[in-house]
Protein backbone atom coordinates (compact mmCIF):
# COMPACT_ATOMS: atom_id res chain seq x y z
CA UNK A 1 0.00 0.00 0.00
CA UNK A 2 1.15 3.51 -0.81
CA UNK A 3 0.12 6.35 1.51
CA UNK A 4 -0.24 9.56 -0.51
CA UNK A 5 -1.93 12.09 1.77
CA UNK A 6 -2.90 12.04 5.45
CA UNK A 7 -4.72 14.63 7.54
CA UNK A 8 -6.08 14.58 11.08
CA UNK A 9 -8.69 16.96 12.52
CA UNK A 10 -10.84 17.00 15.63
CA UNK A 11 -14.60 17.30 16.15
CA UNK A 12 -15.62 18.31 19.65
CA UNK A 13 -19.01 17.12 20.91
CA UNK A 14 -20.19 15.50 24.11
CA UNK A 15 -23.02 12.98 24.29
CA UNK A 16 -26.44 14.65 24.58
CA UNK A 17 -24.93 17.96 23.52
CA UNK A 18 -26.51 19.60 20.48
CA UNK A 19 -23.43 21.55 19.41
CA UNK A 20 -20.46 20.14 17.47
CA UNK A 21 -17.34 22.28 17.11
CA UNK A 22 -14.44 21.92 14.67
CA UNK A 23 -11.14 22.27 16.50
CA UNK A 24 -8.42 24.46 15.07
CA UNK A 25 -5.91 21.73 15.85
CA UNK A 26 -4.53 19.31 13.32
CA UNK A 27 -4.04 19.38 9.58
CA UNK A 28 -1.79 17.61 7.06
CA UNK A 29 0.66 15.00 8.33
CA UNK A 30 4.03 14.21 6.78
CA UNK A 31 3.47 10.79 5.19
CA UNK A 32 7.17 9.94 5.48
CA UNK A 33 6.89 10.04 9.26
CA UNK A 34 7.14 6.42 10.52
CA UNK A 35 4.29 7.05 12.98
CA UNK A 36 2.11 8.28 10.12
CA UNK A 37 2.77 5.00 8.31
CA UNK A 38 1.95 3.07 11.46
CA UNK A 39 -1.33 4.96 11.92
CA UNK A 40 -2.19 4.41 8.25
CA UNK A 41 -1.57 0.67 8.42
CA UNK A 42 -3.48 0.35 11.69
CA UNK A 43 -6.56 2.21 10.43
CA UNK A 44 -6.73 0.33 7.12
CA UNK A 45 -6.32 -2.94 9.01
CA UNK A 46 -9.00 -2.00 11.55
CA UNK A 47 -11.44 -1.16 8.75
CA UNK A 48 -10.63 -4.40 6.94
CA UNK A 49 -11.45 -6.44 10.04
CA UNK A 50 -14.98 -5.13 10.17
CA UNK A 51 -17.54 -7.67 8.96
CA UNK A 52 -20.50 -5.31 9.25
CA UNK A 53 -19.87 -3.03 6.30
CA UNK A 54 -22.66 -1.63 4.19
CA UNK A 55 -21.83 -1.27 0.50
CA UNK A 56 -23.33 1.32 -1.79
CA UNK A 57 -22.77 4.53 -3.68
CA UNK A 58 -23.30 8.29 -3.46
CA UNK A 59 -26.79 9.73 -3.39
CA UNK A 60 -26.37 11.15 -6.88
CA UNK A 61 -30.09 11.91 -7.29
CA UNK A 62 -29.90 14.46 -4.47
CA UNK A 63 -26.22 15.37 -4.75
CA UNK A 64 -26.97 19.08 -4.37
CA UNK A 65 -27.88 18.35 -0.74
CA UNK A 66 -24.48 16.77 -0.10
CA UNK A 67 -21.59 19.21 -0.77
CA UNK A 68 -19.06 16.47 -0.09
CA UNK A 69 -20.10 14.67 -3.29
CA UNK A 70 -19.32 17.66 -5.53
CA UNK A 71 -16.12 18.27 -3.58
CA UNK A 72 -15.07 14.66 -4.11
CA UNK A 73 -15.69 14.94 -7.86
CA UNK A 74 -13.52 18.06 -8.05
CA UNK A 75 -10.82 16.27 -6.07
CA UNK A 76 -10.56 13.39 -8.55
CA UNK A 77 -11.17 15.38 -11.76
CA UNK A 78 -7.51 16.36 -11.88
CA UNK A 79 -4.39 14.86 -10.40
CA UNK A 80 -5.00 15.11 -6.63
CA UNK A 81 -2.56 17.26 -4.69
CA UNK A 82 -2.31 18.22 -1.03
CA UNK A 83 -4.21 21.48 -1.53
CA UNK A 84 -7.27 19.85 -3.11
CA UNK A 85 -7.05 17.02 -0.58
CA UNK A 86 -7.21 19.44 2.35
CA UNK A 87 -10.09 21.32 0.71
CA UNK A 88 -12.00 18.05 0.52
CA UNK A 89 -11.16 17.33 4.16
CA UNK A 90 -12.57 20.73 5.18
CA UNK A 91 -15.79 20.05 3.26
CA UNK A 92 -16.20 16.65 4.87
CA UNK A 93 -15.48 18.05 8.31
CA UNK A 94 -18.08 20.80 7.91
CA UNK A 95 -20.70 18.27 6.81
CA UNK A 96 -19.85 15.93 9.69
CA UNK A 97 -20.18 18.76 12.20
CA UNK A 98 -23.54 19.78 10.76
CA UNK A 99 -24.79 16.19 10.75
CA UNK A 100 -23.63 15.67 14.34
CA UNK A 101 -25.93 18.48 15.42
CA UNK A 102 -29.04 16.74 14.09
CA UNK A 103 -31.48 15.39 16.72
CA UNK A 104 -30.85 11.78 15.60
CA UNK A 105 -27.15 12.17 16.48
CA UNK A 106 -27.70 13.69 19.91
CA UNK A 107 -26.20 10.66 21.68
CA UNK A 108 -23.13 10.61 19.42
CA UNK A 109 -19.80 12.04 20.47
CA UNK A 110 -16.99 13.70 18.57
CA UNK A 111 -13.46 12.46 18.09
CA UNK A 112 -10.49 12.56 15.77
CA UNK A 113 -11.32 12.51 12.06
CA UNK A 114 -8.60 10.83 10.02
CA UNK A 115 -8.49 11.36 6.25
CA UNK A 116 -6.35 8.99 4.18
CA UNK A 117 -5.75 8.98 0.43
CA UNK A 118 -3.84 5.88 -0.63
CA UNK A 119 -3.39 3.23 -3.30
CA UNK A 120 -3.39 -0.53 -2.98
CA UNK A 121 -2.73 -2.83 -5.94
CA UNK A 122 -4.35 -1.06 -8.89
CA UNK A 123 -6.93 0.87 -6.87
CA UNK A 124 -6.96 4.35 -5.33
CA UNK A 125 -8.93 4.85 -2.11
CA UNK A 126 -10.17 7.60 0.16
CA UNK A 127 -10.71 6.42 3.74
CA UNK A 128 -12.35 8.63 6.37
CA UNK A 129 -12.59 7.39 9.94
CA UNK A 130 -13.70 8.81 13.27
CA UNK A 131 -11.78 7.48 16.25
CA UNK A 132 -11.57 8.30 19.94
CA UNK A 133 -8.87 7.88 22.52
CA UNK A 134 -8.39 5.68 25.54
CA UNK A 135 -6.28 5.56 28.66
CA UNK A 136 -3.24 3.30 28.45
CA UNK A 137 -0.36 2.39 30.70
CA UNK A 138 3.34 3.03 30.10
CA UNK A 139 6.49 3.02 32.22
CA UNK A 140 8.49 6.09 33.09
CA UNK A 141 12.29 6.18 33.32
CA UNK A 142 12.10 4.60 36.77
CA UNK A 143 9.75 1.89 35.46
CA UNK A 144 6.83 3.28 37.39
CA UNK A 145 3.44 2.74 35.72
CA UNK A 146 2.12 5.99 34.30
CA UNK A 147 -1.04 6.94 32.46
CA UNK A 148 -0.91 7.74 28.75
CA UNK A 149 -3.61 8.74 26.29
CA UNK A 150 -3.57 6.79 23.04
CA UNK A 151 -5.74 6.54 19.93
CA UNK A 152 -8.31 3.77 20.17
CA UNK A 153 -8.37 2.19 16.71
CA UNK A 154 -10.12 -0.93 17.98
CA UNK A 155 -13.34 1.05 18.34
CA UNK A 156 -13.76 2.25 14.77
CA UNK A 157 -17.49 2.90 14.94
CA UNK A 158 -17.78 5.37 12.07
CA UNK A 159 -15.82 5.18 8.83
CA UNK A 160 -16.28 5.19 5.08
CA UNK A 161 -14.04 4.01 2.26
CA UNK A 162 -14.43 5.08 -1.36
CA UNK A 163 -12.83 3.13 -4.18
CA UNK A 164 -11.91 5.99 -6.49
CA UNK A 165 -10.88 3.67 -9.32
CA UNK A 166 -14.18 1.77 -9.50
CA UNK A 167 -16.08 5.05 -9.09
CA UNK A 168 -14.39 6.38 -12.23
CA UNK A 169 -15.23 3.13 -14.02
CA UNK A 170 -18.94 3.67 -13.36
CA UNK A 171 -19.48 0.72 -11.01
CA UNK A 172 -22.83 0.43 -9.20
CA UNK A 173 -21.06 -0.03 -5.87
CA UNK A 174 -17.84 1.80 -5.09
CA UNK A 175 -18.00 2.73 -1.43
CA UNK A 176 -18.56 1.06 1.91
CA UNK A 177 -19.26 2.38 5.36
CA UNK A 178 -19.66 1.20 8.92
CA UNK A 179 -23.15 1.42 10.34
CA UNK A 180 -26.44 2.08 8.61
CA UNK A 181 -28.35 4.96 7.09
CA UNK A 182 -31.51 4.30 9.11
CA UNK A 183 -32.78 7.46 10.73
CA UNK A 184 -32.50 7.18 14.46
CA UNK A 185 -29.45 4.97 14.26
CA UNK A 186 -26.55 6.65 16.03
CA UNK A 187 -24.25 5.94 13.07
CA UNK A 188 -26.65 7.51 10.60
CA UNK A 189 -25.08 10.95 10.81
CA UNK A 190 -21.67 9.84 9.48
CA UNK A 191 -22.76 8.17 6.24
CA UNK A 192 -25.44 10.81 5.74
CA UNK A 193 -22.92 13.65 5.99
CA UNK A 194 -20.86 12.15 3.17
CA UNK A 195 -23.89 11.46 0.97
CA UNK A 196 -23.54 7.67 1.15
CA UNK A 197 -26.48 5.50 0.21
CA UNK A 198 -26.85 1.77 0.72
CA UNK A 199 -28.80 1.32 -2.50
CA UNK A 200 -27.04 -1.52 -4.28
CA UNK A 201 -29.26 -3.24 -6.88
CA UNK A 202 -31.10 -6.15 -5.25
CA UNK A 203 -30.19 -8.37 -8.20
CA UNK A 204 -26.46 -7.79 -7.67
CA UNK A 205 -26.64 -8.32 -3.90
CA UNK A 206 -28.59 -11.56 -4.31
CA UNK A 207 -26.35 -13.03 -7.01
CA UNK A 208 -23.19 -11.95 -5.16
CA UNK A 209 -24.39 -13.65 -1.98
CA UNK A 210 -25.03 -16.91 -3.80
CA UNK A 211 -21.63 -16.71 -5.51
CA UNK A 212 -19.98 -16.02 -2.14
CA UNK A 213 -21.81 -19.04 -0.72
CA UNK A 214 -20.47 -21.31 -3.45
CA UNK A 215 -16.94 -19.93 -3.15
CA UNK A 216 -17.00 -20.23 0.65
CA UNK A 217 -17.84 -23.92 0.32
CA UNK A 218 -14.90 -24.44 -2.02
CA UNK A 219 -12.56 -22.38 0.15
CA UNK A 220 -13.28 -24.48 3.23
CA UNK A 221 -13.54 -27.82 1.39
CA UNK A 222 -17.29 -28.16 1.90
CA UNK A 223 -17.97 -29.28 -1.67
CA UNK A 224 -19.78 -32.41 -0.52
CA UNK A 225 -22.28 -30.17 1.27
CA UNK A 226 -22.25 -27.29 -1.20
CA UNK A 227 -25.50 -28.13 -2.96
CA UNK A 228 -27.36 -28.53 0.33
CA UNK A 229 -25.87 -25.36 1.84
CA UNK A 230 -26.59 -23.17 -1.19
CA UNK A 231 -30.09 -24.62 -1.33
CA UNK A 232 -30.63 -23.63 2.30
CA UNK A 233 -29.32 -20.12 1.60
CA UNK A 234 -31.62 -19.70 -1.39
CA UNK A 235 -34.56 -21.06 0.63
CA UNK A 236 -33.82 -18.43 3.29
CA UNK A 237 -33.79 -15.71 0.63
CA UNK A 238 -37.09 -17.00 -0.73
CA UNK A 239 -38.71 -16.89 2.71
CA UNK A 240 -37.49 -13.36 3.33
CA UNK A 241 -38.76 -12.27 -0.07
CA UNK A 242 -42.16 -13.89 0.48
CA UNK A 243 -42.43 -12.19 3.88
CA UNK A 244 -41.34 -8.89 2.32
CA UNK A 245 -38.37 -8.80 4.70
CA UNK A 246 -34.71 -7.94 4.14
CA UNK A 247 -32.03 -10.62 4.08
CA UNK A 248 -29.35 -10.37 6.77
CA UNK A 249 -25.78 -11.67 6.54
CA UNK A 250 -25.73 -12.84 10.19
CA UNK A 251 -28.73 -15.07 9.41
CA UNK A 252 -26.92 -16.60 6.45
CA UNK A 253 -23.82 -17.10 8.59
CA UNK A 254 -25.90 -19.20 11.00
CA UNK A 255 -26.90 -21.44 8.08
CA UNK A 256 -23.24 -22.04 7.26
CA UNK A 257 -22.31 -22.60 10.90
CA UNK A 258 -24.94 -25.35 11.15
CA UNK A 259 -23.26 -27.23 8.27
CA UNK A 260 -19.62 -26.84 9.28
CA UNK A 261 -18.19 -30.15 10.61
CA UNK A 262 -16.55 -30.17 14.06
CA UNK A 263 -13.03 -30.57 12.68
CA UNK A 264 -13.39 -27.26 10.78
CA UNK A 265 -15.41 -25.38 13.38
CA UNK A 266 -12.52 -23.41 14.84
CA UNK A 267 -11.39 -22.14 11.45
CA UNK A 268 -14.66 -21.59 9.61
CA UNK A 269 -17.40 -20.96 12.18
CA UNK A 270 -18.52 -17.35 12.30
CA UNK A 271 -16.46 -16.33 9.29
CA UNK A 272 -19.00 -16.21 6.45
CA UNK A 273 -20.18 -12.63 7.07
CA UNK A 274 -16.66 -11.26 6.77
CA UNK A 275 -16.03 -13.46 3.71
CA UNK A 276 -19.14 -12.21 1.88
CA UNK A 277 -18.67 -8.63 3.09
CA UNK A 278 -15.14 -8.40 1.64
CA UNK A 279 -14.20 -6.41 -1.46
CA UNK A 280 -14.46 -9.58 -3.57
CA UNK A 281 -18.25 -9.80 -3.10
CA UNK A 282 -19.35 -6.61 -1.30
CA UNK A 283 -22.53 -8.13 0.10
CA UNK A 284 -24.05 -5.65 2.55
CA UNK A 285 -25.23 -6.62 6.01
CA UNK A 286 -28.80 -6.10 4.85
CA UNK A 287 -30.42 -6.15 1.41
CA UNK A 288 -33.66 -6.97 -0.39
CA UNK A 289 -33.71 -10.41 -2.09
CA UNK A 290 -34.27 -10.28 -5.86
CA UNK A 291 -37.14 -12.43 -7.12
CA UNK A 292 -35.87 -13.29 -10.61
CA UNK A 293 -32.38 -14.12 -9.35
CA UNK A 294 -33.79 -16.43 -6.68
CA UNK A 295 -36.03 -18.14 -9.23
CA UNK A 296 -33.05 -18.70 -11.52
CA UNK A 297 -31.40 -20.73 -8.75
CA UNK A 298 -34.54 -22.55 -7.62
CA UNK A 299 -36.34 -23.22 -10.90
CA UNK A 300 -35.35 -24.81 -14.19
CA UNK A 301 -37.36 -23.78 -17.21
CA UNK A 302 -36.94 -25.35 -20.64
CA UNK A 303 -39.02 -24.91 -23.76
CA UNK A 304 -39.11 -26.61 -27.15
CA UNK A 305 -41.52 -26.18 -30.06
CA UNK A 306 -43.94 -28.84 -28.80
CA UNK A 307 -43.37 -28.94 -25.04
CA UNK A 308 -42.04 -27.06 -22.04
CA UNK A 309 -40.73 -27.95 -18.58
CA UNK A 310 -40.85 -25.96 -15.36
CA UNK A 311 -39.58 -27.70 -12.24
CA UNK A 312 -37.70 -27.16 -9.00
CA UNK A 313 -33.94 -27.35 -9.35
CA UNK A 314 -33.72 -29.73 -6.40
CA UNK A 315 -35.74 -32.28 -8.42
CA UNK A 316 -32.96 -32.62 -11.02
CA UNK A 317 -30.21 -35.18 -10.79
CA UNK A 318 -27.91 -37.45 -12.77
CA UNK A 319 -28.80 -40.91 -14.07
CA UNK A 320 -29.43 -43.41 -11.26
CA UNK A 321 -29.49 -40.61 -8.67
CA UNK A 322 -33.06 -41.52 -7.73
CA UNK A 323 -34.08 -37.92 -8.39
CA UNK A 324 -37.54 -37.12 -9.67
CA UNK A 325 -36.00 -35.91 -12.92
CA UNK A 326 -32.79 -37.50 -14.22
CA UNK A 327 -30.68 -36.13 -17.04
CA UNK A 328 -28.46 -38.42 -19.12
CA UNK A 329 -25.68 -36.43 -20.85
CA UNK A 330 -24.74 -39.49 -22.93
CA UNK A 331 -28.09 -39.62 -24.70
CA UNK A 332 -29.14 -36.00 -24.03
CA UNK A 333 -32.41 -37.23 -22.63
CA UNK A 334 -34.37 -36.92 -19.40
CA UNK A 335 -36.32 -39.43 -17.35
CA UNK A 336 -39.17 -38.42 -15.05
CA UNK A 337 -39.68 -40.70 -12.06
CA UNK A 338 -42.35 -41.09 -9.36
CA UNK A 339 -45.24 -39.73 -11.38
CA UNK A 340 -48.42 -39.09 -9.45
CA UNK A 341 -51.52 -41.15 -10.18
CA UNK A 342 -53.19 -38.11 -11.68
CA UNK A 343 -50.33 -37.48 -14.12
CA UNK A 344 -50.21 -41.16 -15.08
CA UNK A 345 -53.92 -41.11 -15.88
CA UNK A 346 -53.52 -37.94 -17.95
CA UNK A 347 -50.76 -39.55 -20.01
CA UNK A 348 -52.75 -42.75 -20.50
CA UNK A 349 -55.74 -40.78 -21.66
CA UNK A 350 -53.60 -38.80 -24.09
CA UNK A 351 -52.32 -42.06 -25.58
CA UNK A 352 -55.75 -43.69 -25.38
CA UNK A 353 -54.41 -46.33 -22.98
CA UNK A 354 -57.10 -45.90 -20.35
CA UNK A 355 -58.57 -49.32 -21.09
Amino acid sequence: MDLKFLAIRELIKEADDSVATISEKGGPIDVTNPMAQQLFNALVSAYGRRAALTHGSFNEENSEGYPFISGFKKFIDNTPDEKTFLTLCDQALAQLAASLQQPSARAATGGYVIFIYYSSDVFDYLLIGLVGDKTGVAFDQELNPTKVIEVDLEKLHQAAKINITTYKEGSDSYLSFIGTRRKGDITHYFSNALGCTDVVPAKKSTSDLIKASEDFCRHYQLQDKQEEIVEDVVSYLSRQRDDKQSAYLPDVEKIFDSHIPPEQAQQATGSFSKFANSDNYQVSQEFQPHTSTINAYTQVKAKMDNWQLDFSRRSLGHVNSNSEIEFDPQTNSIRINRLSTKVIEQLKQALDLSN
